[in-house]
């Protein structure tokens, strides 16, 4: 399906939605403007039986993982609320709603992350302004993380379409068991990316004929969410930027590790060495491998991301995932109340702490301080390093998937001999390719 130019910066926000079984909702609140009472306007919704139909594309065609990170949080908070979950079906492609909306499903809320916002919502055409429901009961934005709500007022020319529900984040852990045996001091807070690098040429050895790696990291996730918010692509001629001074420095900046003899990038993945083989002293990833590194590396620990010359207090792009209300909804308040639930201090404490999520709001550092403390393994861990002090303004393209393997094919054609130039410029060719070979569908 062709990308249309409005919807260029689509491809980035969680989905979830949720769809009434009432349109009860009108007659229980005030008809439009902000309200006199917001909170006692968002208890009266509350209150209403209200069906809301939900729609988490990660959680598949079964419910559970919807069910444990957020469906019994929900119902828990709002018993009147029935949560119908709507199950996305393989068998339809890449338009895994499909039947559902054909039948009359509402979809009332759409969970998606910053990359797959085109997809499994503006590609369904399901994308709706929430600024008068803002407006309505007087919701405090400020409190979010500020680049969380700027890259919505991008997607939505001014609106917003939905509410985060985790901040996502580039960390960087360590394996304090590689760093002991080699006699070489942990990673500090605030290190360049130049200390980093002659660490990693420190403890990238073989002893008694097993081979370690120094510093391994997913390459194309540390590109998409880059310190210097160089985007993969222009935002209105979807043109690729490959060869932008910023989008190199950022490249050069990661491709020196990989060239530091047996620091390749490992065959299993960077992960996968890190947490299971545990050969790996540095790994740098999204935040989704805090929990299983706690899980996995009995001696782990994390410190804040090296720091660009350029950019000395400044971490990596959020990489954010967003709860949506469609245009499908007929019960648009009952859904706004339960985004406001997901985004509020109650439930992202809550998810930090049992399931090791990072938060959205602005001023992290009160919810970071039980972050992890129902899970194994966090016990004394830096876990507020996890998120940078400033986060780098977010870049984003519908076209993301197409840019992260560029990058990997980019990255190994660098590995195999060829000049970064050279190796980014035929990158961006065939970038351009295949985005106008979808364009032109």
């Amino acid at each position: 399906m062709a990308v249309k130019p409005m919807l260029a910066l689509a491809a980035v926000c969680l989905i979830v939605s949720a769809c009434g079984g009432r349109p009860a909702d009108d007659a229980a609140q005030p008809d439009s403007g902000k309200s006199a009472d917001p909170g006692a306007a968002a208890a009266a919704i509350a209150d209403t039986k209200t069906d809301l139909y939900v729609a988490y594309p990660g959680s598949g065609e079964k419910d559970e993982l919807f069910m444990q990170r957020f469906g019994d949080q929900i119902r828990k908070k709002f018993p009147n609320y029935t949560i119908k979950y709507v199950p996305r079906l393989a068998a339809e492609g890449t338009n895994y709603y499909a039947s559902a909306l054909a039948s009359g499903t509402p979809i009332d809320i759409m969970i998606a992350s910053l990359g797959t916002t085109f997809p499994y919502l503006m590609n369904l055409k399901l994308e709706s302004d929430i600024s008068d429901l803002i407006a309505k009961y007087r919701y405090d934005l400020s409190r979010i993380e500020p680049s969380l709500i700027e890259i919505q007022r991008q997607l939505a020319n001014g609106g917003i379409y939905g509410l985060p529900w985790t901040s996502g984040s580039i960390v960087f852990l360590y394996n304090k068991d590689v760093f002991d045996k080699f006699g070489v001091p942990y990673p500090k807070e605030g290190m360049s990316w130049d200390d980093v690098y002659e660490t990693a040429k420190k403890l990238t050895r073989t002893d008694g004929g097993q081979p370690y790696k120094g510093f391994a990291f997913q390459f194309d996730q540390l590109m998409a969410t880059n310190q210097l918010s160089a985007p993969y692509f222009d935002p209105k001629t979807y043109k690729a930027k490959f060869l932008e001074d910023n989008f190199v420095k950022a490249f050069d900046n990661l491709v020196r590790f990989h060239r530091i003899a047996g620091n390749e990038p490992p065959a299993a993945g960077a992960p996968n060495a890190f947490q299971k083989e545990k050969n790996v002293a540095m790994f740098m990833g999204t935040s989704g491998h805090v929990k299983p590194t706690a899980e996995q590396v009995p001696n782990w620990d994390a410190a804040s991301v090296p720091v660009m010359a350029q950019k000395p207090d400044t971490g990596f792009q959020a990489a954010p995932e967003y709860f949506y209300i469609t245009n499908k909804s007929k019960s648009r308040d009952a859904a706004f109340q339960v985004l406001a639930f997901i985004a509020s201090d109650e439930f992202q404490e809550w998810l930090g702490r049992t399931n090791a999520i990072l938060p959205v709001v602005k001023n992290p550092d009160q919810l970071m301080k039980t972050f992890g403390a129902d899970l194994p393994g966090f016990a004394g861990k830096n876990v507020r390093s996890l998120i940078p002090r400033a986060y780098a303004p977010l870049t984003t393209s519908p076209y993301l998937t197409i840019g992260n393997a560029e990058m990997l094919a980019a990255l190994q054609a660098v590995l195999g001999g060829k000049d970064a130039n050279t190796a980014l410029r035929e990158a961006g060719e065939r970038a351009d390719q295949r985005i106008a070979a979808e364009l032109g569908k």
